[in-house]
């Protein structure tokens, strides 16, 4: 059986509510016995309730602000009850009168229960303050009159103290500045009543009969005073609506005029929500606008089946609503109900060119006053200053749409590019952000499909593009077009490298399908380039110029995708004394071989390893790959590199099979080295010099450098494969077009990128594409390899996929050839063997 759910706030009331009753005891424990201090007029607790009752049924609320302040003159009796009744009568009688009221206003229990131990709290220590001061020199008026003031404002703070208490309950905010605040100030009315009690009070001592002459006095200042707090009310209504219109005619953008609607309307009518709602641009759905408690406007879709009888009376005839508290009608309550509301005053919001929309007010604040419909008319004329300002909005936003708006592709454009890196850029600058990225990709074939096909098919290609970029990137970048083939993202708050390549791989993976052109299929690709802040600039100009640097040598090098980097500056003089000094290492063989070991999943036993080239420089120190490898393709000298390293490895790999060690090695080939005509006489010139087998060489090739020229790669890669050499797609799943050219590739074996591997043990779309790039090898008859292992988690998550090998530094750095065969035995004397696993 389940229990139901306790609610703690509740709870901590109740013990709120026990403490008050232990403090009233405390506090009128002395005066059990006590008779009043007056006997001129004894007035019995029945007389007593009767007037309790009254002054609380006849309670007047003010509001002010967002609080409905209630205004009691609850004093008089209070005050009346201390001269002329004993202390027991008072409580007795205050207690019944404020109960009878409660149960008629029917409150609930625990708001009833809370109140009265309040009331007894308070009565209890208003009673003890007057008969402190007034039992000090019995028979003299001021003191006791005194003992009244000072009884009401203890009265008043114990009040302001136990409510205070109740709202951090259920708040969780304690606002000790304003309790202090309204403990100084206390109740503005309290003194006057307070005074006009002791003046009741000191009239009936000399005179009873003074009673019928006070009476309609009373009536008529208590009229007054009510005249007074509704006319106080209309005139704040009317400045704060005067205010409205003159903010929302200032206000030219529709989101601006909807959040100041919606907040007037909060607060004109003392409403705890407001919304607005529109028929969807779906059928069927009906769009919500709603202001947070933050200030922020929400958007929202909702089936048209609640609110259809709204949209039907108010927007369809313009009908204005009023939903009472309690009201019966069934369609009335079920909307009610499905708003968590108890009731709403719904307007149409018009224009021009008819009804727009509802607007929608919800919850009058406090328990004491409802909607009526001097609150409906506020809200019309609300909706009517609205429905013009909403228009004005709508052709402002238009004209600032188009400004900044691509017209062909409707994605935002350069304009717009860069107010949103200026101000991606000063956060980074300041703080708030860790780093910002800027992609430019340039389309590949772009004129020759329009001189081909028109530009009309050209202009549509555009737009297929935007689109899929758009798609890809979600919301995690700005998608833009710069003009022609020119697409640029801006990526905000990410300061990671890995994760800025893997958004600008989606994207370029987005384009691979063909796109339906004038009756046949054309394939896209594209060319793209990155640029981080504040890494590589820190300024718009200076990031967007490296990007647009790095794009050109995405297109250059047939890479797809590339990351500036200082090298590809034409002016930097460390480029310029590379070029120089690599071109005498790979002449004098200064570079090394390094070598990282590939080991089976299931077993852990290594079979291969991959060779990557080394450069130690005797004044820069280690240079890495990423920096010396584009300047070998530019300068012409990765032919000779890819020689030499293939050379290295080769005779490491004669090496190891003369001291029993039969291990294959692996050699990324560029996209110039598939170029080059006297490749396939190289390497086969190479194998005979070490008598290495041809099957203990692997060929890594990227699917940028097979899409840079497919015809003339795939015809070297059958060369090759005729020599005996295996051949193996690096970095799959980067590329953007050879899934379709996969099968026409004589490629044996597939590298998952590391990429995609590092992010396995976080779930989501790698590990899909992971499994995905598994199947595909297994169903093509390729072995996959997965670089970038750096744990036993991601190992044994690649095991459960079929992955065939691994590479990464869980099992082994890179490190010199001459060094394999020492690592080999110590791993061989240190590692059990792993137990076969089922997949």
């Amino acid at each position: 059986m389940t229990r139901p759910a306790v609610d703690h706030r509740s709870v901590v009331v109740v013990l709120q509510g026990v403490a008050l009753l232990a403090l009233a005891s405390v506090a009128g424990a002395h005066l059990l016995h006590a008779g009043p201090v007056v006997d001129v007029v004894p007035l019995p607790w029945w007389v007593l309730a009767v007037a309790f009752a009254a002054t609380e049924a006849c309670v007047l609320h003010v509001q002010t602000a967002r609080e409905a302040r209630t205004v009691s003159v609850s004093e008089l009796p209070l005050v009346l009850g201390l001269f002329f009744a004993s202390p027991v009568d008072l409580l007795l009688g205050r207690l019944l009168g404020s109960a009878a009221v409660f149960t008629w206003q029917r409150r609930s229990p625990l708001k009833t229960g809370w109140n009265l131990a309040l009331i007894s709290a308070q009565t209890a220590l208003t009673t003890t303050v007057f008969h402190l001061l007034a039992d000090l020199a019995p028979g003299h008026a001021p003191l006791a009159w005194l003992g009244a003031f000072a009884g009401a404002f203890a009265a008043h703070a114990l009040g302001s103290v136990a409510l205070a208490a109740v709202i951090a309950v259920y708040e969780r905010d304690l606002d000790l500045r304003g309790l202090l605040r309204d403990i100084a100030v206390g109740d503005p009315t309290a003194p006057v009543v307070v005074t006009v009690a002791l003046v009741v009070a000191t009239s009936l001592q000399a005179s009873v009969i003074t009673a019928w002459l006070l009476v309609p006095a009373l009536v008529a200042l208590l009229l007054g005073y009510r005249a007074y707090a509704s006319l106080t009310e209309r005139h704040l209504a009317v400045e704060r609506l005067l205010r409205f219109t003159q903010a929302v005619s200032d206000s030219p953008e529709t989101d601006q005029v909807l959040g100041r609607v919606l907040g007037e309307a909060r607060e004109l009518l003392h409403a705890e929500r407001s919304e607005a709602v529109f028929v969807g641009a779906r059928e069927g759905v009906a769009a919500h606008v709603r202001l947070g408690t933050s200030g922020r406007l929400t958007r929202s879709e909702e089936d048209l089946d609640v609110d259809a009888w709204i949209v039907d009376r108010v927007v369809g005839d313009g009908q204005k609503l009023l939903l009472a508290r309690g009201t019966r009608d069934p369609e009335e309550r079920a909307w009610l109900q499905a708003r968590a509301a108890r009731e709403a005053v719904v307007v149409p919001l018009r224009g021009g060119t008819g009804v727009l929309g509802a607007l929608v007010v919800l919850d009058r604040l406090g328990d004491v006053r409802t909607f009526d419909d001097s609150d409906v008319a506020l809200a019309e004329n609300v909706a009517a200053q609205a429905g013009v300002a909403l228009q004005n909005g709508e052709l402002v936003d238009q004209l600032r749409h188009d400004a900044l708006h691509d017209a062909l592709t409707g994605l935002p454009n350069r304009a717009q590019l860069q107010r949103r890196l200026v101000a991606a850029l000063e956060r980074v600058g300041d703080g708030r952000s860790p780093g910002a990225a800027v992609m430019i990709l340039d389309l590949n074939g772009f004129k020759e499909v329009n001189d081909a096909l028109g530009h009309q098919q050209g202009d549509k290609l555009l737009a297929v593009v935007g689109q899929r970029l758009t798609d890809a990137a979600g919301t995690a970048a700005l998608v833009t077009r710069l003009g022609g083939d020119e697409f640029a993202v801006l990526a905000e708050d990410l300061g990671d490298e890995d994760t800025v390549v893997r958004l600008g791989r989606r994207l370029l993976r987005a384009l691979e399908h063909p796109v339906p052109l004038d009756g046949m299929e054309v394939e896209v690709t594209g060319s793209l380039g990155i640029a981080l802040a504040p890494t590589h600039a820190a300024e718009p100009t200076g990031l967007l110029k490296r990007a647009d640097l790095a794009v050109h040598d995405a297109k250059a090098s047939t890479r797809g995708l590339r990351v500036f980097d200082p090298s590809l500056t034409a002016e930097d003089p460390r480029r310029l004394a590379l070029v120089t000094e690599l071109r005498t290492a790979v002449h004098e063989g200064q570079l090394e071989v390094h070598v990282q070991p590939q080991a089976e999943v299931l077993t852990g036993r290594v079979v291969s390893v991959e060779a990557l080239v080394r450069w130690t420089h005797p004044q820069l120190g280690r240079v890495g790959p990423d920096e010396f490898i584009p300047v070998a393709e530019r300068s012409g000298l990765i032919g000779p590199l890819t020689t030499l390293v293939l050379d290295r490895s080769l005779a490491a790999v004669a090496a190891w099979r003369a001291a029993g060690t039969d291990l294959s090695v692996a050699v990324n080939l560029s996209t110039r080295s598939l170029h080059d005509t006297d490749l396939v006489d190289e390497v086969a010139r190479l194998l005979r010099r070490h008598d290495v087998p041809s099957d203990r060489l692997t060929l890594e090739v990227t699917e940028g450098s097979v899409m840079a020229d497919p015809a003339r790669t795939i015809a070297v890669l059958h060369q090759l494969r005729d020599l005996g050499c295996r051949l193996s797609v690096d970095d799959f799943g980067t590329g953007y077009s050879s899934l379709s050219y996969l099968k026409r590739l004589p490629v044996q074996e597939v590298k998952i990128d590391q990429s995609f591997v590092t992010g396995l043990r976080s779930g989501g779309e790698d590990v899909a594409i992971v499994r995905a790039i598994v199947d595909l090898g297994r169903h093509l008859g390729l072995a996959v390899v997965a670089e970038g292992v750096e744990d036993q988690e991601t190992w044994d998550l690649l095991a459960d996929t079929g992955c065939d090998l691994v590479q990464g530094w869980h099992l082994g750095r890179p490190m010199p050839t001459a060094d394999l065969p020492g690592w080999l035995g110590d791993r061989a004397r240190s590692t059990p063997a792993r137990p076969l696993r089922a997949v």
